[in-house]
């Protein structure tokens, strides 16, 4: 059968998609997608639905489903914002909704014969399926979920501070015969599919495509105020997946496949240039050029970056000097860093922590007020307590503080944090913790974290045959033959899973006292979330005190209770603010301007008045 709308066709015989003519590329599982939303136009179809259609008896996380849909809406033209093909039904599904004709090919002359209802008078073309016209380009806010393939509209030129990761990938027979153009394609299509997965993920654009890499921006057009740990995160899962890549390509056809990645953190000007289908938005200046030269600094699968770009994501990554290099164009020597891995901190707080904390300001209500809920729990009431506070307003520090009040006690303690990297990764929070929990390492084997498993699922009281298969899923740990798999529905397999990670936090609540923290719930994913509202009703009967971390936006999914506590975080006072900078400058006297400034620049605010008055202290000493 041939689906056609606008200027699309769509050939479920043949498999393929083609817009004028010409073929798009889509994976399978997209290809299948598409089919049964077309299938059912403009009919709502469920989230269950389409995972019953797409990973039958699987268990897949929320993302998988999210990246399919954002593939699809890619090789239509739509867009996550307009939906004119497919349209978003908040938080259960999606509906087909753009007019669709059905033809059947006809067998004797390979010509399509029209047998329902033909198209609208006005086809509806790439351009009106993305909400824009010829003559006036729609300007539509920017998407995270797009970022990797939108194309933003600059009015004039505009002056940012972009993080730039320049990727070359280097592609090789381990025969002696040299490459045909035809397998260099394939490979390269394979490249861009993992590439493109994670780049979208974390927030990069893909400025330029070349004939052995590309170039991605971290600070345009959307703007995060970790855009170089982004970059960096990008890079590192780049280098991981191709390793996975080539490893697959040699066993396949004999090739071998490694990237090179240089970052450099800088000033540049976004400007439009060139006409028509050539218009393009480079940012210009030396940025670009400097991190392809570190790229052709870099050895096979690493990652190398500048020293702007260290200074933006130094604690958050190990990375090792390899030197000063004399860069193309530039007069002085430059030293370059190799990054290996993530560090373990997962915050600026735990960054601040190796170089000493900030004595602590005020709070002395809050902190008192966490030390009652703390008793109450230990008693058997268990206690929710909501810290709510815009960014830098010392959320993560009021729980540090409150940790180092019970850290002589005999209690369990469990830290998660939610991601905005991982926001349609299921359970991301969960996952970390019970690896934490497992005491998995780096070097570890399948069978070793498997007995790991099963050693603590055993001092828990649980029945491993039915609960390992359960942990091992969520973990994405290879099971023995001993473990028959499990058939279950995927929702059914989400909800046992829920209730398995339910069931281990409340018998761990019951040998001793927990104390569960879990931070940026503004970030929380959609699976996480259910847990915590099972969680929640458990909370009054268990020894267990919950602290969750917010910002203001984030909207409350729960109603109040007896048993939760919202703590709203303000500024600090006139008076906190003069005592934080004469700890912060250790006691020495600032000229009377300065003080006055800061107060009136940093408005209370503790991140800006520690990271302000430091600053004045370096370029000024007292």
């Amino acid at each position: 059968m041939i689906y056609v709308f606008g200027a699309y066709e769509f050939d479920t015989g043949r498999r393929v998609l083609r817009l004028a003519g010409t073929s798009v590329d889509l994976e399978p599982k997209v290809f299948d997608l598409l089919t049964y939303l077309i299938q059912h136009p403009d009919q709502f179809v469920s989230r269950e639905t389409l995972y019953a259609q797409l990973w039958p008896q699987q268990f897949v996380s929320d993302a998988a489903l999210t990246y399919c849909i954002a593939e699809a809406r890619k090789a239509v033209g739509d867009s996550g914002r307009a939906q004119r093909v497919i349209k978003t039904v908040h938080g259960r599904g999606y509906r087909f909704i753009a007019p669709v004709a059905e033809y059947l090919p006809d067998s004797v002359s390979g010509e399509a014969a029209i047998i329902l209802p033909p198209l609208p008078t006005t086809a509806l073309t790439p351009a009106a399926m993305t909400g824009q016209s010829a003559s006036a380009p729609s300007l539509q806010p920017s998407d995270a979920t797009e970022s990797a393939w939108s194309v933003p509209v600059t009015l004039g030129a505009e002056r940012r501070q972009l993080t730039v990761l320049w990727c070359r990938g280097v592609a090789a027979s381990v025969h002696s015969r040299p490459l045909d153009p035809e397998e260099l394609h394939q490979v390269m299509q394979d490249v861009q599919r993992v590439c493109d997965q994670v780049i979208q993920r974390f927030g990069g654009w893909i400025a330029q495509h070349f004939g052995d890499g590309f170039v991605v921006y971290f600070g345009y057009p959307s703007a995060h105020e970790d855009n170089a740990r982004r970059a960096v995160h990008t890079a590192l899962e780049i280098v991981g997946g191709m390793a996975r890549l080539s490893q697959e390509l040699q066993r396949q056809s004999g090739v071998e496949f490694t990237v090179h990645v240089g970052i450099h953190t800088g000033t540049v000007v976004i400007s439009a240039i060139g006409s028509g289908g050539r218009r393009g938005q480079p940012a210009l200046g030396k940025t670009p050029h400097i991190a392809a030269q570190l790229a052709s600094l870099a050895a096979p699968n690493t990652v190398v970056v500048s020293p702007a770009t260290l200074q933006l994501i130094e604690g958050y990554f190990v990375c090792r000097a390899l030197g000063a290099h004399i860069l193309d164009n530039a007069s002085e020597s430059l030293v370059v860093y190799q990054v290996h891995q993530e560090s373990d901190a997962q915050s600026r707080l735990d960054v601040a922590l190796a170089a000493g904390l900030t004595p602590f300001v005020g709070r002395e209500h809050e902190v008192e007020l966490l030390r009652e809920r703390w008793a109450q729990s230990k008693a058997g009431r268990g206690q929710v307590v909501l810290l709510s506070g815009e960014a830098g307003i010392g959320k993560s520090r009021l729980v540090q503080v409150f940790r180092e009040y019970i850290a002589g006690e005999p209690y369990t303690r469990l830290e998660g944090r939610c991601s905005p990297y991982a926001q349609q990764s299921a359970l991301y929070p969960v996952i970390e913790q019970v690896q934490r929990w497992l005491q998995w390492r780096g070097d570890d084997t399948p069978q070793v974290k498997l007995r790991k498993l099963e050693e603590a699922l055993e001092a828990s009281g649980f029945a491993l045959e039915e609960e390992v298969p359960l942990f091992a899923a969520l973990c994405s740990l290879p099971l023995s033959d001993r473990y028959p798999p499990l058939n279950l529905t995927p929702q059914r397999h989400k909800q046992q899973t829920l209730a398995a990670a339910l069931a281990w936090l409340l018998k761990e609540a019951e040998r001793q006292p927990v104390c569960l923290v879990l931070e940026d719930l503004h970030w929380v994913d959609p699976s996480t979330l259910e847990l915590l509202n099972l969680l929640i009703d458990q909370i009054p009967l268990a020894r267990l005190l919950v602290i969750f971390t917010c910002r203001p936006e984030f909207p409350l999914p729960w109603a109040v209770r007896s048993h939760m506590t919202h703590i709203a975080l303000g500024r600090l006072t006139l008076i906190q603010t003069e005592r934080m900078i004469e700890r912060v400058t250790v006691g020495k006297a600032l000229p009377a301007e300065v003080q006055a400034q800061l107060l009136e620049k940093t408005n209370g605010m503790p991140l800006f008045v520690e990271e302000l008055t430091k600053m004045v202290v370096e370029l000024a000493p007292v």
